[in-house]
């Protein structure tokens, strides 16, 4: 049985497929309603700037509202469109299984999953392209970009069929993916950065340095940034087989520390490149983390944003 037959008949991925389709275009519907419209309008230009009519210039691209009150002869100026090409390359490690102690927020991969969907939702509703690829120590898969509506279909069935296992191997991903990402695309990584590796910086530089635009959302559990747990606890990894046993408060404020100066190192490597960070927790609302995400870049002026 080929993999889309086996996810056809899966009820469980059928279910996840259903939930993830009216969870994204219900967050994406929302954001876009009034002020969040899209910009596109299926024409191939748009209106860039104004510029000083001189002899020459197309009289038709005079503005006349502004003639009138101006007494000015101003001409539109418009540049060629051309829609977006994003791939988003999703964390699918064993630590991305991780599930909050608190039974009302979603499981870190659960909400990525929302995430991503939304997203991808988002990205083609505005008729730009995007592509999603699966990683963990290595690429899983790859859905190269597309910007047809029947799309989302193939995006959802990636992501509800994903089982979270392996070690995050950042670096190495990034590296192959490299050559398969189109030149002034965009990169989106949803990680949960829970890796030993040492240069990430190094690897998302290259990708800055190759035209692309980058964004990383930094996903992590609430338990993962506040450590709540007490009495003597057994730590498993989720990545491999080990595991320790000791009691939380002797550690909880090194652990704090730490999660809070790797938020920091990211943070500050991605504003000297140039890249949009954005910090998740899971008991963060995901239309609140969509809205950060659109009026950051709505400020910067940036492609993507409504």
């Amino acid at each position: 049985m080929n993999k889309n037959k086996a996810i056809e008949s899966d009820p469980e991925i059928l279910s996840r497929i259903a939930s993830l389709n009216v969870l994204a275009t219900k967050l994406v519907e929302g954001l876009l309603s009034g002020n969040h419209r899209s910009r596109h309008t299926g024409s191939s230009v748009e209106f860039s700037d104004y510029k000083d009519y001189t002899p020459g210039d197309e009289i038709k691209h005079i503005d006349w509202k502004v003639a009138a009150k101006t007494d000015k002869h101003q001409i539109k100026q418009f540049e060629q469109s051309t829609n977006l090409k994003a791939t988003i390359l999703l964390d699918a490690s064993g630590s991305m299984g991780y599930e909050s102690s608190n039974p009302k927020t979603m499981s870190k991969m659960d909400y990525a999953r929302t995430l991503v969907a939304s997203l991808s939702y988002l990205f083609l509703k505005q008729y730009d392209a995007v592509g999603l690829s699966l990683f963990n120590e290595s690429l899983i898969s790859h859905v190269p970009p597309r910007s047809k509506p029947s799309h989302f279909k193939h995006i959802l069935h990636e992501l509800a069929a994903l089982s979270p296992n392996g070690v995050t191997k950042v670096e190495n991903v990034i590296e192959s993916m490299v050559e398969r990402l189109p030149g002034r695309g965009m990169l989106i990584l949803v990680s949960d950065f829970l890796t030993k590796e040492t240069d990430v910086e190094k690897k998302l530089k290259l990708l800055v340095s190759r035209g692309l635009e980058v964004i990383l959302f930094h996903v992590l559990d609430s338990d993962e940034v506040s450590f709540p747990f007490n009495g003597d606890v057994v730590f498993e990894s989720l990545e491999d087989d080990s595991s320790i046993e000791l009691d939380p408060a002797d550690i909880r404020e090194t652990y704090q520390r730490s999660i809070q100066e790797q938020i920091k190192y990211y943070r500050s490597h991605c504003a000297k490149l140039g890249i949009d960070y954005i910090f998740l927790e899971t008991s963060t609302p995901l239309e609140q983390g969509l809205t950060y995400y659109l009026l950051q870049r709505k400020n910067l002026g940036k492609h993507g944003a409504p």
